[in-house]
């Protein structure tokens, strides 16, 4: 809907409170302003942004092959 879910606050900080590096991955179309809030949560050590209309509607297939491109780095 063009906003950070506040569930992703809540995720976050449940993340800090088990310690390590924080990354959130923003994907989606248009995404630029959900990712700079995103980089604001405290706790946040990375932001990677996949700003592509393949991602516009989360579907598994886009989705999954992103993230295992993601999980190799």
């Amino acid at each position: 809907d063009g906003a950070l879910a506040g569930a992703t606050a809540h995720v976050v900080a449940a993340a800090k409170a088990i310690g390590g590096d924080i990354d959130v991955l923003v994907a989606g179309e248009g995404v630029a302003a959900i990712a700079e809030a995103a980089a604001k949560l405290d706790g946040v050590s990375k932001v990677r942004v996949a700003d592509n209309a393949a991602y516009a509607h989360q579907l598994a297939e886009p989705m999954s092959a992103l993230i295992n491109e993601l999980a190799g780095d």
